[in-house]
């Protein structure tokens, strides 16, 4: 029994499963990306299905066939994800360590609140309680771009 590999079937499905992923991440990761998928799907699905007929050129009519399905699992990967929110954290470590920074500045706030407390004169009293609101401004910010993220600076 002899086993018969074709090599440039392997390669066209090969480059349909890249292309369709790197398609997906296009779409879902920039900003021009989300508007066509968004606005002018049409667009997206003309651009998917002409590059899948590059892959196809000079194969015959069965490759096509496999073609198409290996180049649209990464849109599929994507639109179940959307469907059920899943939301990839590329900064979850960034999270962490602006969650972290926002703690050491909520300890600030109680450091400069007993030191307050056990202040002589209303001036040092005061300048103490205004390092403490300094820090929970800090804090606040800090928790805040950890939510919702950096905003965008208009251009």
């Amino acid at each position: 029994m002899q086993i018969a590999v074709d090599l440039g079937l392997i390669l066209r499905c090969s480059a349909a499963l890249l292309w369709g992923v790197l398609w997906a991440c296009a779409i879902q990761f920039s900003r021009l990306g989300k508007f066509l998928a968004s606005e002018r799907t049409w667009i997206v699905v003309v651009i998917g299905i002409g590059v899948d007929l590059l892959l196809g050129i000079g194969a015959d009519w069965w490759v096509f066939w496999l073609i198409v399905p290996f180049s649209s699992l990464g849109i599929i990967a994507r639109s179940l994800m959307n469907e059920h929110e899943y939301k990839p954290d590329v900064n979850s470590y960034r999270n962490k360590w602006s969650l972290e920074d926002a703690i050491d500045h909520i300890g600030n706030v109680m450091t400069y609140l007993e030191q307050a407390l056990e202040a002589d004169g209303m001036d040092e009293s005061h300048a103490n309680v205004s390092r403490a609101l300094s820090q929970v401004h800090h804090a606040q910010r800090i928790i805040e771009v950890a939510r919702y993220g950096q905003p965008e600076k208009k251009k």
